[in-house]
């Protein structure tokens, strides 16, 4: 008897423990495609401003996905509520915050001077200073 108690008290643990693997993976996977989503966002906005050609985008976007996954920006993200970012406004509220986050980060600051020319250098910094 105390076996069977015991042994269904490990099947109990394991189908726990499982579920919570599954609920894991599953934020994991939404918080990644999150992340992409304002990435996108974020690479569009620039690419329309400073007018970046595709070398550029593409080393735009890498920054911008590293950026989003720092600590930092990481809780910015977290404090988008689930039902706040399924409305349109609230998406372009998360945009324009991630877009002033990035902006005001000296080291995002650094390293996308590093991939502008410098007619876009100028642009990036009058956009910085409205």
């Amino acid at each position: 008897m105390k076996k069977l108690i015991i042994l269904t008290m490990a099947f109990v643990t394991l189908q726990l423990s499982a579920q919570d693997l599954k609920s894991l993976s599953s934020k994991a996977t939404s918080s990644s495609s999150l992340i992409e989503g304002l990435a996108a966002d974020q690479v569009k906005k620039l690419t329309k401003s400073l007018n970046l050609n595709d070398s550029q985008q593409s080393q735009v976007s890498d920054l911008v996905v590293s950026q989003l996954k720092s600590d930092k920006m990481s809780k910015l993200i977290g404090g988008f509520s689930t039902d706040k970012l399924l409305g349109s406004n609230s998406n372009e509220d998360n945009s324009a915050k991630v877009t002033e986050a990035l902006n005001s980060d000296p080291e995002f600051q650094k390293e996308l001077r590093s991939i502008l020319d410098e007619d876009q250098k100028q642009k990036f910094d009058a956009s910085l200073k409205n």
